[in-house]
């Protein structure tokens, strides 16, 4: 009973923490009004290239930009005025600000985002994803607006028994699905290494699990837990090598991504983030979102 108890206690603290933004996920919407993916109907169709006429010319003459996101605090969450806020929403804003235009983000699942950019039913999406080889394959991407990677997530007492890739052996790890951790273990399972792998609907739960040892390990970005530590107070720890560095599972770079073949709007894109980078308007949001107390 002495160990059930302060597990149950850190559960708790965890979940009072967390409740607020969890119930604003699953419903309160703000002054950004977005909508959930079964609500979309044809906003973004009206902005597919016909014609001979490109992306960013629709978008301009029917007024909206419609944006595809899925919840990744401090990306894009909801805060307690039920208002959706976090650093890609505020370059989504901007990027519709250059374009003189109103924004509609589409709130879906991140497995998702992608099919929903080949579908033509947004008109971009921004939801902190990896800018790789695969997705490259299928949509367009941005140059990245920032960098980060993939870390392992531990308990604290894990620290002597996990300190590289080769301890995961017979390990249980969790992942988000269609997520880059999630590829990432599958190519440890496909090449022999034998893993319990866990997928969920979004990267909260996941930690959440880890936090109760349902799982060993997460697989999951190193901004995002950062932030997660940080805010809920946790204990986690993320993996690092003797001389106290991050262990980086991979590192890439973060991007918008656009149906494939609208260059124009693409170079738009890409001249819009380094404008915003140029005014300060992208270090004041950084500060604001990713170092919320002056770190």
């Amino acid at each position: 009973m002495s160990d059930k108890q302060p597990m149950d206690k850190k559960l708790t603290l965890i979940i009072v923490l967390w409740l607020g933004l969890i119930l604003l996920l699953n419903g309160c919407q703000g002054k950004s009004s977005p909508i959930k993916e079964n609500q979309l109907r044809d906003a973004a169709l009206r902005n597919t290239t016909e014609h001979g006429v490109d992306k960013q010319t629709l978008i301009q003459q029917n007024g909206v930009l419609v944006v595809g996101t899925a919840i990744t605090n401090p990306f894009e969450f909801y805060d307690p005025e039920g208002d959706l806020v976090g650093l890609d929403i505020d370059i989504a804003n901007f990027i519709a600000q250059e374009l003189g235009v109103d924004v509609q983000f589409v709130e879906m699942s991140f497995a998702n985002l992608i099919p929903a950019l080949q579908e033509n039913k947004v008109d971009m999406t921004i939801a902190a994803m990896y800018i790789t080889p695969e997705r490259e394959d299928l949509v367009d991407f941005s140059n990245p607006y920032i960098e980060t990677g993939l870390v392992m997530v531990i308990q604290p007492e894990m620290k002597t028994t996990i300190k590289s890739v080769e301890d995961l052996k017979g390990k249980r790890v969790g992942v988000k699905i269609g997520s880059t951790g999630a590829n990432y273990a599958q190519e440890l399972v496909s090449q022999g290494t034998p893993l319990q792998v866990t997928e969920y609907k979004d990267t909260f739960t996941s930690l959440l699990d880890l936090e109760v040892n349902r799982v060993d390990v997460v697989f999951n970005d190193y901004l995002n837990t950062l932030t997660y530590i940080k805010d809920s107070q946790s204990q986690l720890s993320i993996v690092m090598d003797e001389k106290a560095e991050v262990i980086y599972l991979s590192k890439v770079g973060l991007g918008i991504g656009v149906p494939e073949g609208n260059q124009e709007f693409l170079k738009f894109i890409n001249e819009t983030l380094r404008k915003m980078k140029q005014t300060g308007d992208f270090q004041k949001s950084y500060e604001t979102w990713l170092m919320p107390n002056g770190d």
